[in-house]
Formats: C-alpha cells, structure tokens, sequence
C-alpha cells in the first residue's frame, strides 16, 4: 500500500452544525466530517488546550507509553461505504530494544488522528483514498466564514 504524508491542518465548524478536519497532503487538501467529540479532541490537541482530567484518547496513548509500545504508523487506509477508515500499527518493544510483537488494529480515522497528534507520530493517508477524496482547496483556502473558533473546550 503506498502511503502519502497528511498533516492535520485545522478543524473547522460548518454552517449546518457539521464539523470537519482539513488534512492536507503535497497534491492537495481535503476533508473529513466528523462528531463533535472527535472534532474537540483534535481542536484541543491542535490549541495546546489539556482538560483536566484523562479523556479516552489520553488513557489510550498512556498505555502504549506505559507497556513500551511504539506507534509505528498512522494511516487512513481505506472508504468502506463512505467511511473513513484507518490502520495504527503498533511494535512491542523488548527489554533489549528490539522487536518482539507487531500488531495491526482498525479504527475510525478520527481516532487515528488524534492518537497521531498525541503520539507525534506521521499521519499518512493511502494513496487509494487520496485518489478517491476531492481537492477541496477552492473551499479551504478561501475565507468564506468558515473558523476553528466557537469551540468550547
């Protein structure tokens, strides 16, 4: 599977009460809409912002530190009926350092995102998908109202 760097470029609140990532790639920007959960998690993420007590996505990345684990790569791998889905590959590490345990786990690309942003770890995206998604460049790059502020953290 060929993979391309993405980074997370911002969060924005749409005019129907949606919201969505822009993920951005050397070919082109595009979006994903996500639940309002997912989209103040990564905007917290994004801002710096930390909440008061572990949210699920903190405990998740707590343990992966905690057991030695190692985020490998993080990629939206796939659309199954209009769905994003991605792929976080994790390596157990041994007490010599080296490899002892690989393993593959499925989540929704929101999660993906947001362990990324936690772990710093690259975000990619499959080449299928980034065929499959439209440049939304017109839409992104202009000044149409459209802002990551209103966010209540």
């Amino acid at each position: 599977m060929e993979l391309v760097e993405v980074t997370v470029e911002r969060v924005i609140a749409t005019t129907d009460n949606y919201y969505a990532v822009i993920l951005r790639s050397a070919e082109k920007p595009f979006l994903i809409f996500v639940a309002r959960p997912e989209v103040l998690a990564l905007y917290r993420e994004l801002k710096g912002i930390d909440s008061q007590r572990p949210l699920s996505h903190d405990v998740i990345v707590n343990m992966i530190r905690a057991f030695d684990i190692e985020v490998r790569m993080v990629a939206i791998s796939s659309i199954i009926e209009n769905v994003f889905c991605a792929t976080l590959l994790l390596t157990e590490l041994g007490e010599d350092g080296g490899e002892r345990n690989e393993v593959r786990l499925d989540l929704r690309a929101s999660d993906a995102m947001i362990i990324a942003l936690k772990t710093r770890s690259q975000l990619y995206v499959s080449r299928e998908v980034l065929d499959q998604v439209d440049d939304a460049s017109s839409f992104v790059d202009s000044d149409d109202g459209m802002s990551d502020s209103g966010f209540d953290c």
